[in-house]
């Protein structure tokens, strides 16, 4: 006989998912990793099709709704696939039909699926998708941390979690932006760190997830009003086509806004595009990062209270005003920007590049610091050299990144003759 376990005082079964085979009534507390939480949220959404295919460190989240639908506790089509491409290709034609629509995946997979995934922007289709963030394999195979999601744009809405009560949270948030602005929207949090690190977190009751996130009557494939859907654009109409979606992103930014205010009011976690820490202090200077390592940083602060926090959770659109208005307010003069994510052919990562955009007008001086590439700890060490490096800039002349972290001997790093 199979006994549940206790974590901390929190009783937690063996089969993961138990919690979520039957009604949750009330808000529950419990402990559960990453991808099995996020399971969760969307098993509460109510998904009409779950396409599957899994990926390290993707895998639990598809597992975890499986079991689910196999208790009969969701009534979801879970389709099988052979590959990516078709898990994306799948599910844009299912939500085109008018499906509420979820799939995953991470690194290698996220690669494959590039060729549909603009298709499901242009369509304006509500899909959503969770990304466990994994280095792509570059020099060779890596199924550890980074953030490979920032390396491509195809128009995606994309919001980012520290821990896994957020991104048990941006399972439901997701749906609920999808819905509104018609994008499909994924949600990202560090593979391993979170998809695999058992927490704590409060799950909301059924009935809360249901009121929001209706579903609503949208435009989709019907045979009673025919349409095109992904016919050739010929050159006398692409370029209106790709305007229209550009005016379509501008609401976006404000709809997910709205959504979190909304969200907060339901359950009491208050989320925004971006939030702050140990601003109001005599400093200049600020971290602003995504993710996992804000935690850290919050840890770190403690002992370094003359330095703030810019954490990003809105990542797509980026959300520049917001940005703009924080510095100005709090008269920031330098930013250390903390990006998992590197590039080998750009003044800087992709990251630190919408922030630099952004802040161009306002001349504030950056650098930024490529740090956990491939899950390497992100060490408080590290934030201590950033730090100290970042006293020492006085404008923007010379290289505007550097990697911290690395094991190297003089003229040579691990080995490798420079």
């Amino acid at each position: 006989m199979r006994h549940p376990k206790k974590v901390e005082g929190i009783e937690m079964s063996v089969e993961p998912m138990k919690l979520f085979f039957k009604e949750i009534k009330e808000p529950t507390e419990t402990a559960m990793i990453g991808n099995y939480a996020v399971a969760g949220g969307v098993t509460q959404t109510d998904p009409d099709v779950i396409c599957a295919f899994p990926i390290t460190p993707q895998t639990q989240s598809v597992e975890g709704l499986s079991d689910v639908v196999h208790q009969g506790r969701l009534k979801a089509a879970f389709v099988n696939v052979e590959s990516e491409l078709a898990a994306i290709s799948y599910s844009t034609a299912a939500a085109a039909v008018g499906a509420r629509v979820f799939t995953a995946t991470a690194s290698q997979g996220y690669l494959l699926m590039a060729e549909a995934l603009p298709m499901a922007v242009g369509w304006r289709v509500p899909l959503t998708m969770m990304i466990s963030a994994r280095a792509f394999n570059a020099p060779n195979l890596s199924i550890w941390n980074s953030w490979e999601f920032v390396l491509t744009d195809f128009g995606w809405n994309c919001i980012v979690s520290e821990n896994v009560q957020e991104t048990y949270d941006a399972a439901i948030l997701s749906v609920m932006i999808s819905d509104k602005s018609l994008f499909p929207t994924m949600f990202v949090h560090d593979g391993f760190i979170i998809s695999h690190s058992v927490q704590k977190l409060t799950l909301i009751p059924d009935k809360t997830v249901r009121e929001l996130t209706p579903k609503k009557p949208r435009h989709t494939i019907n045979t009673k009003k025919p349409g095109t859907w992904g016919g050739i654009v010929t050159p006398s109409f692409f370029m209106e086509g790709r305007k229209n979606l550009d005016e379509a992103k501008q609401p976006v930014l404000g709809i997910m806004r709205e959504t979190f205010k909304e969200f907060g009011k339901a359950t009491g976690r208050q989320y925004d595009l971006i939030e702050t820490y140990n601003l109001d202090n005599s400093s200049k200077t600020a971290f602003i990062t995504m993710g996992s390592m804000c935690g850290n940083i919050i840890s770190w602060m403690t002992k370094n209270k003359d330095v703030g926090l810019i954490k990003v959770r809105a990542y797509r659109p980026f959300p520049y005003e917001e940005l703009q208005k924080i510095v100005q307010e709090h008269d920031l003069e330098k930013l250390i920007i903390l990006e998992k994510s590197d590039s080998l052919n750009n003044l800087l990562p992709p990251f630190s590049t919408s922030i630099a955009t952004a802040l161009y007008p306002l001349g504030t001086l950056l650098r930024s610091f490529i740090v956990g590439l491939g899950g390497r700890d992100v060490t408080q060490d590290e934030f201590d050299i950033a730090k100290k490096k970042m006293e020492a800039v006085k404008d923007m002349k010379g290289p505007l990144y550097m990697y911290l972290g690395v094991r190297e001997t003089k003229n040579k790093i691990l080995g490798v003759d420079m």
